[in-house]
């Protein structure tokens, strides 16, 4: 027998759901900020752009992130009225 791959669609999401992949969100943001917190203290020492382009890629991808948790705040949001 094959084994369905679990998908996690955000328009069929229930509130348990969401409500997990809130955590899972806030849970990689702070990983993220450390590692970029990392990343700034290497490049303030060493001025490598490869540190320096770590910063670029971490601040970008901390940005995506948050966005992904106000899309999910929203579907908090619509599941709960």
């Amino acid at each position: 027998m094959k084994k369905q791959k679990t998908k996690f669609v955000l328009a069929e999401a229930t509130l348990d759901e969401v409500n997990k992949q809130l955590k899972i969100n806030m849970f990689v943001i702070g990983l993220i900020a450390l590692i970029l917190l990392l990343n700034v203290a290497h490049f303030m020492q060493s001025y490598r752009p490869f540190y320096g382009m770590l910063v670029v890629l971490m601040v970008f991808l901390l940005f995506v992130i948050i966005k992904s948790r106000n899309v999910l705040n929203l579907r908090k949001q619509e599941l709960t009225r």
